[in-house]
């Protein structure tokens, strides 16, 4: 991503370079909108690395046969930010985090195929 805006500014600056020599455009003036355009594309690109940081939140309910065993093993890994054991039921509750669907998906993948884990139920967060 970052260098397609890198090689953009280049591509931009030699185009800016051509039309100050050609056309006697002044380096101020030339300056001036080169800088206006390179704050408007830094702007955008930010923006876009920003929609990609955002990150995917989940509650999983997991059916189980021994939740505080499956707590215990569902808690270590990576993206589950919370795991409890529910009174009163054969269930687990997960409160998980990934940086996109994919690897949510993933996530979920693993928990499913946890021994002692019957079935999954998942609501993503708003």
């Amino acid at each position: 991503m970052f260098s397609t805006f890198f090689a953009e500014i280049e591509a931009r600056y030699r185009h800016e370079r051509l039309l100050e020599e050609t056309l006697g455009v002044g380096p101020s003036v030339h300056k001036a909108v080169q800088e206006a355009r390179m704050m408007q594309l830094a702007q955008q690109t930010q923006a876009s690395v920003v929609e990609d940081i955002r990150r995917v939140s989940a509650y999983v309910f997991v059916s189980c046969a021994q939740p505080k065993r499956i707590v215990q093993a569902l808690g270590r890994l990576p993206g589950v930010i919370k795991a409890d054991a529910l009174l009163g039921a054969s269930e687990a509750v997960l409160v998980v985090e990934r940086h996109n669907f994919e690897a949510l998906q993933s996530l979920l993948t693993e928990v499913q195929s946890t021994p002692g884990v019957r079935k999954i139920s998942v609501k993503l967060a708003a």
